[in-house]
């Protein structure tokens, strides 16, 4: 894959897209270092998944649950760039809860921060459908060093030269740019109708750029190139809308999703079937 820009100057916060709103709190720049050739380089998604896996004291810990995720103010995604709803989730660390487990630490970017006044963070839903649980969330852009620490930003520019997200071996890594960095090849995508780099592209509009918008617009472009995981993602986040207009919108998508044999968009369709119009 060739780079569509020699530098690409990337924005966090997507003022710069009318179509997107400015998410708060977030200021300054920060730069991505960069691996030359010749430097002992390595793919983020791969270092990733090598310091997630790292003893930290939380992980050690056998009262704690420390689950790994990338996310968005609004929403949490898993390796297939599909969302993972908040119910999912809970299913998910209901096994790992009973017994000395007394708190949950979500290692997901923005998790612990409400994405509006009035709203609600991904860990305080999540607490509540846990029966309020304890569970802690990340308050910004979330960073991962070598030995599996942690820490959290809130730039609202990220400047990265190069093509694909490489880091030299052993450095930190920014980890929502593991995920980011489709939406500058959305173009390419597009021209190609390439419908699984339209829907990574999505997330990264959600998970990078924070902009929901620009992120349903991409899912319901893959979802028209036939792609069930786009058309659930599509209208999962219509059903979190609740614009006029978006629930017909989303049965038609989980209806596409479910006719093309996709399990979670089927389970969705038939548990939307049975709520009260």
């Amino acid at each position: 894959m060739k780079t569509l820009l020699s530098a690409l100057l990337l924005t966090a916060s997507c003022h710069v897209l009318a179509e997107c709103k400015p998410f708060r709190g977030l200021k300054g720049v920060v730069s991505l270092e960069q691996c030359a050739a010749g430097d002992n380089c390595v793919r983020a998604a791969e270092a990733l998944f090598k310091y997630a896996g790292m003893k930290t004291e939380e992980n050690q810990d056998p009262t704690t649950l420390v689950v790994f995720m990338h996310a968005s103010p609004w929403r949490f995604y898993d390796k297939e760039n599909r969302i993972v709803s908040i119910e999912d989730i809970a299913k998910m660390v209901r096994p790992d809860i009973k017994g000395k487990v007394n708190r949950i630490i979500l290692k997901a970017s923005w998790s612990g921060v409400p994405p509006a006044h009035g709203e609600k963070s991904l860990a305080s839903k999540l607490s509540e459908a846990l029966g309020g649980f304890p569970v802690e969330g990340a308050d910004g852009f979330l960073w991962i060093a070598e030995d599996g620490s942690t820490r959290t930003s809130h730039q609202a520019f990220t400047v990265f030269i190069g093509e694909l997200y490489k880091i030299p071996a052993g450095r930190e890594l920014f980890i929502s740019m593991v995920v980011g960095w489709p939406a500058s090849y959305e173009e390419a995508f597009l021209r190609d109708k390439n419908s699984e780099g339209i829907n990574a592209a999505g997330e990264a509009w959600d998970t990078f750029y924070l902009c929901p918008e620009r992120a349903l617009r991409a899912f319901e472009t893959a979802a028209r190139y036939d792609n069930p995981i786009a058309a659930y993602n599509a209208a999962l986040i219509r059903l979190e809308r609740k614009s006029k207009g978006d629930l017909k919108a989303a049965t038609a998508l989980l209806s596409q999703a479910a006719k093309a044999g996709d399990q979670k968009a089927q389970t969705r369709l038939a548990m939307l079937s049975k709520q009260p119009r």
